[in-house]
């Protein structure tokens, strides 16, 4: 964690270069418990695998509450007997054309940080990795062209800007409730943020429209503990 948190200083730009070829050994396919999936990896998986997008959360995803930012994320669920990827089969990855961004940007890693300006940069760091090779140079903006990774970046960035709205609404009420109405709370805004959607559609202005939502139902608990307070 270190180690990534001093590359994060030195963040690579989308034409800065870097030196990788995969040899397709599914290295990075096991003992992953940190794939964390937004809500566009969940819909192009759904798309993939034809399922509606709360059967992917449910079958290969677990949610649970960020320690820091108090929001629900969803993390892809690694097989119990042998702690691989569900969709590792052969060394190949079965949902290839709708894989998560996180595993189509290996060895990248992708994160998002407020400016002074209260704006959301989106910067890239090269992971520190022993697997592949170091034969071949490609810039960070052909390697996302590459896995047609341009779409996500797009929703990432708003993804980002969203969750960190979320994060700061959440950190201020969270604490305050009985943890039914915590469990209650986490349920709805994971239904409303991650799985409300029709994967036939752009998935973007229902992003929009589901945060619409979410910021209703927390403006709502807000007032009811703000009257309670009094």
């Amino acid at each position: 964690m270190e180690e990534i948190e001093k590359l994060m200083e030195h963040p690579l730009n989308a034409d800065d270069t870097f030196s990788f070829r995969c040899k397709q050994c599914g290295g990075c396919c096991r003992d992953r418990n940190d794939i964390l999936l937004s809500p566009f990896d969940i819909c192009r998986m759904a798309k993939q695998l034809d399922i509606p997008p709360e059967e992917v959360i449910y079958n290969y995803g677990y949610v649970y509450i960020g320690q820091t930012s108090k929001i629900p994320l969803v993390s892809l669920k690694m097989r119990p007997d042998t702690n691989e990827c569900p969709f590792l089969e052969k060394n190949r990855c079965k949902i290839h054309n709708g894989k998560p961004a996180a595993c189509a940007l290996f060895p990248l890693g992708r994160f998002a940080a407020r400016t002074d300006d209260n704006d959301v940069k989106i910067s890239y760091i090269l992971q520190p990795v022993d697997c592949g090779t170091k034969d071949e140079e490609h810039t960070v903006r052909q390697w996302m062209s590459s896995f047609n990774l341009e779409e996500s970046e797009q929703f990432f960035f708003i993804w980002q800007d969203k969750a960190m709205q979320l994060s700061e609404r959440m950190k201020k009420i969270i604490d305050d409730m009985p943890p039914r109405v915590q469990e209650m709370l986490i349920n709805q805004i994971t239904h409303f943020i991650y799985a409300s959607y029709d994967i036939e559609k752009p998935i973007q202005p229902q992003l929009e429209r589901n945060y619409l939502y979410t910021e209703q139902m927390l403006s709502s608990i807000e007032r009811k503990i703000a009257e309670l307070l009094l």
